[in-house]
């Protein structure tokens, strides 16, 4: 059994991590420095290397710990429902989006990190993959691969989440959940049919 991280080494790691996140929301990733997050942070260079050997490494640990509080959401929901029509998870994640939107609009921004980007993706798509491996729905052989329906749903929602954070969140995060599972499992040409 993985044994826990200390309180202060949990607390520690949290004020960097949130040191971090909120400077990107203000300044360029690029020109972040290690003194930048630790002054942030109110901690020395010294105590940032005894737990983190860059800022990518940081970065990379802060947005998961970030995913991870969006995986929990899911995995509290029963899944009663086939995922073709319960929108919950969708609702989850626009909800996260909206909580964090700085911080998403500059990550989903031009200026925004490519490794980010496929980051962000590849955790969706893995998640998506583990939820289809699980599913009481799931067929036997279905007909398109699990990794591939998995990478496809993990695109398409976040191209979603992306175009709506830039467009300023013009749709509420129900609304655009409910759009989301239906252009998932119904497909784009299908959606273009009016509203029942």
């Amino acid at each position: 059994m993985p044994q826990k991280l200390d309180r202060r080494v949990r607390r520690t790691r949290r004020q960097l991590s949130e040191a971090l996140l909120a400077l990107i929301v203000s300044r360029d990733y690029d020109s972040l420095t290690i003194q930048d997050i630790t002054d942030t942070a109110d901690l020395n260079r010294a105590t940032f290397y005894l737990h983190y050997g860059s800022k990518e490494e940081l970065l990379v640990a802060a947005l998961e710990a970030r995913f991870d509080e969006l995986v929990a959401g899911f995995a509290a929901q029963p899944q009663t429902e086939p995922p073709w029509r319960d929108d919950t998870p969708e609702q989850l994640v626009f909800a996260h989006v909206a909580e964090y939107a700085p911080l998403y609009k500059v990550l989903l921004s031009e200026r925004g990190m490519g490794y980010v980007v496929q980051r962000i993706i590849g955790y969706i798509a893995a998640h998506v993959r583990q939820e289809i491996e699980a599913s009481p729905w799931r067929q036997a052989a279905p007909a398109v691969p699990p990794e591939i329906i998995a990478q496809h749903a993990a695109g398409s929602l976040f191209a979603l989440v992306s175009w709506w954070v830039q467009h300023d969140m013009p749709y509420p995060a129900a609304e655009m959940a409910a759009l989301a599972n239906r252009l998932c499992f119904m497909g784009a040409l299908p959606a273009l049919d009016p509203v029942e």
